[in-house]
C-alpha cells in the first residue's frame, strides 16, 4: 500500500497522536523521499526511536532569497524526544550530516558514525560551538551495536567518499537493509572494497526489507569505477599546455586522491581554492586517507611557477555564486585571474536545478576564451550511486521480499520501484511524512506525521512558508513601494503624500511624473473615503495597498510590495 492515500489527509502533530502498536516497527522518512538530499529518516519500536541521517539540501531558484541552507521540519519529533536511543549518521556528506550541528538542539540524542564521518561532524560541530555537547561515539565498519530495542550491523560498501555504510537494522523480528548511498565499484581508488560475500550471506539469513538509495534508477548499466575516470582525467589534464583548473564535488575523497596522482605524474603542482575543499582534504589526511597527496603551494607563490605546472582544485562544481569557481569566472577571485587558453575541467554531474547557474559560468569563462571541459566532453566523472545492473545485482544478493525506494525525486523512485516490481519482489512507495508498518506480510501507510522545510536564514531556522520569507521573495520580485501619508485631526491631509520606489523599474514613465500622478491619486482615493475608514489606521492602510497597488501594475506592469505609513498629528 502506498502513503498517497494518507496524503490528502491532515497529518498528525507529532508523534505521539500516532497510533503505533507495540511490537512493530515502522519507518518514517522526514525528508529526502521525493527530493534528493535533505535525508531524514526515523524508525519506530516500542516507543524507541531511531534516527539515520540528519542532512541539508541546498537552494534553487525557487527558494526564498537570502536562503542557502535547508533542513528537514522536525516539529512532529518533539514530543518524543526523550525517546530517541540514537542518531546513526551512514556517511560524511553534506545530505546526510550537513544539518546536525543546525538541528542539535531539537535532538540531543548520541550520535554514531564511522571514524571519518566523526571528523566532519566534530568540525562543524566545534564551528558551531556544539563539540562538547554532543556525545559523539565512533563505530568501526563492520561493528555491531545495540541502542535500544535496535540491533545495528554496519556493512562496508563503496562510494565518492571514505566509509560509506549500509546499515542492518532488526527490532521486533523484523529485518531491514538500509543502503544509505552506494555503488559497486570493483576498483575503488580511496577506501575498502564493498564486501560481497557479507552481502550473500545477508540474503541467506534472510533480508526482508530494503529502504534504498534511487537516484540512479532510471539509468541502465552500471555506474562506473573511479578507476576508469581517473585515466579520463589524466588524459585531459596531461594534453593541456597552460593552466589547469578542476572543479568537483569537495568531499570527493577518490576524485581528490586522482587529482594527487595526475599532478605528480604531469608534472604539475596543486593549490586549492575554496574553503570546504581545504577541509575535506584535511580531514581526510587526518583520518588516514590521501596518505600520498602532494603537497599544496600556497596561492601567494603561484606567480613564482610556470603556467603549465599549475593545477588549480577549486570548489564550485554547481555553480555556486559565492564558490571559488564563480569568482573565478567573474574575475573577482583576489589570488588569481583565469586568463586565455587556460583550461577549466567540471569533474562532475550537472545536478537538476543547477543548468542555468552552471551555464552562466560556462559562458563567463568561454568570454575569458578559457576552454572549458564537462562530462559531456569526456568521461571525466562517474556517479556515486548505482545504476539499474547494480540494483539488481544487490536484489539477487539480498532477495528481499520489500523494497522501499528514497534518495530521488518521484521519477526515480518510481522507476525504482518498477525495477523491483520486474524482479519479483515486492515495492511500497512512500513520501516524507509517510508512517510505514514493515508488517510480515507487507508494508502499510497507517498515517501522516507533519514535516516541511527549515530554511537558515542568518543564525535562525524558518519554515519556507513563513510571512516574512514570503514578503522576502515579493520584494525580490516587485521591489518595494513605500507611502507615507500625515493627517490631521479630522483625518485631513496635512501635507503632501510622500511616495518613494526601491528596486522598481520605471520603465518610460518620468519618475516625477509618476510620482506626481500617485500623490494626486493618493489625495482622491482619501476624498472616497467614508469617515469610519479615515479614522482606522488598518482600514485606511488596506484601502491604499489596494487601490495604489493596482494603478502601479496598470502603469509598470509590476506590482511592488508596499508599505503604507500613516501619521497622525
Amino acid at each position: 500500500m502506498t502513503g498517497y492515500l494518507y496524503s490528502i489527509l491532515k497529518p498528525f502533530a507529532n508523534f505521539s497522536q500516532v497510533p503505533f502498536i507495540d511490537g512493530q516497527l515502522y519507518f518514517i522518512p522526514l525528508g529526502g523521499s521525493g527530493e534528493i538530499g535533505m535525508n531524514f529518516n526515523v524508525y519506530c519500536c516500542d516507543g524507541q526511536y531511531l534516527i539515520v541521517d540528519v542532512g541539508i539540501t541546498f537552494a534553487d531558484d525557487s527558494t526564498p532569497p537570502g536562503i542557502d541552507v535547508i533542513c528537514a521540519d522536525l516539529s512532529a519529533l518533539r514530543s518524543v524526544r526523550d525517546q530517541l536511543v540514537g542518531i546513526v549518521i551512514t556517511h560524511a556528506h553534506e545530505d546526510h550530516v550537513g544539518a546536525l550541528h543546525y538541528l542539535w538542539n531539537q535532538l540531543k540524542a548520541p550520535v554514531y558514525c564511522t571514524p571519518f564521518t566523526a571528523s566532519v561532524a566534530r568540525r562543524k560541530l566545534g564551528e558551531a560551538g556544539l563539540l562538547d555537547q554532543v556525545p559523539l561515539h565512533e563505530v568501526l565498519p563492520g561493528s555491531l551495536l545495540e541502542l535500544g530495542g535496535f540491533q545495528l550491523e554496519w556493512v562496508t560498501l563503496t562510494h565518492s567518499i571514505p566509509e560509506p555504510n549500509a546499515l542492518v537494522i532488526r527490532a521486533a523480528d523484523r529485518t531491514v537493509f538500509h543502503t544509505g548511498d552506494w555503488k559497486l565499484d570493483p576498483h575503488p581508488i580511496e577506501g575498502e572494497h564493498y564486501d560481497d560475500g557479507r552481502l550473500l550471506s545477508l540474503g541467506e539469513s534472510g533480508i526482508e526489507f530494503v529502504v534504498g538509495d534511487s537516484t540512479n534508477a532510471t539509468v541502465e548499466g552500471w555506474s562506473g569505477s573511479e578507476s576508469e575516470c581517473r585515466k579520463a582525467l589524466h588524459e585531459v589534464i596531461a594534453s593541456q599546455p597552460n593552466r589547469v583548473a578542476v572543479t568537483c564535488f569537495s568531499s570527493n575523497t577518490a576524485r581528490l586522491a586522482s587529482l594527487g596522482d595526475i599532478a605528480h605524474e604531469t608534472g604539475r603542482r596543486i593549490t586549492v581554492l575554496g574553503r570546504s575543499l581545504f577541509n575535506y582534504l584535511q580531514t581526510a589526511k587526518a583520518t588516514g586517507y590521501l596518505k600520498n597527496f602532494p603537497d599544496l603551494v600556497p596561492t601567494e607563490d603561484l606567480d613564482y611557477l610556470p603556467k603549465s605546472e599549475q593545477l588549480i582544485l577549486a570548489t564550485g562544481s554547481q555553480g555556486e555564486p559565492r564558490a571559488a569557481m564563480a569568482r573565478l569566472a567573474k574575475g573577482e577571485h583576489q589570488d588569481l585571474l583565469l586568463e586565455p587558453d587556460d583550461t577549466v575541467v567540471f569533474s562532475s554531474k550537472v545536478i537538476p536545478g543547477n543548468e542555468k547557474k552552471l551555464y552562466r559560468l560556462y559562458d563567463l569563462l568561454s568570454q575569458k576564451k578559457v576552454r572549458v571541459i564537462t562530462e559531456q566532453d569526456a568521461p571525466i566523472h562517474v556517479s556515486g550511486h548505482p545504476c539499474r545492473d547494480e540494483l539488481r545485482w544487490m536484489y539477487r544478493a539480498l532477495r528481499p521480499k520489500v523494497v522501499i525506494p528514497v534518495h530521488g525525486e518521484e521519477r526515480h523512485m518510481a522507476s525504482h520501484s518498477q525495477l523491483a516490481d520486474e524482479m519479483g519482489l515486492g515495492s511500497a512507495r512512500v513520501v516524507n511524512g509517510d508512517v510505514l508498518q514493515l508488517d510480515p506480510t507487507g508494508v502499510n501507510c497507517i498515517a501522516r506525521v507533519q514535516t516541511g522545510r527549515l530554511g537558515l536564514s542568518g543564525s535562525s531556522l524558518i519554515p519556507l512558508n513563513d510571512r516574512a520569507l514570503s514578503e522576502r521573495r515579493a520584494l525580490a520580485d516587485g521591489g518595494l513601494m513605500t507611502v507615507t501619508v500625515v493627517l490631521d485631526k479630522k483625518a485631513r491631509l496635512a501635507t503632501e503624500p510622500q511616495v518613494q520606489f526601491v528596486g522598481v523599474p520605471s520603465g518610460d514613465i518620468d519618475p516625477e511624473t509618476l510620482n506626481g500622478d500617485l500623490r494626486y491619486a493618493i489625495e482622491e482615493i482619501l476624498s472616497e473615503q467614508n469617515s469610519r475608514t479615515l479614522q482606522s489606521d488598518d482600514g485606511l492602510r488596506s484601502a491604499l495597498q489596494r487601490e495604489i497597488g493596482t494603478l502601479v501594475r496598470q502603469w509598470l506592469g509590476v506590482k511592488p510590495k508596499q508599505l503604507v505609513n500613516i501619521v497622525r498629528l
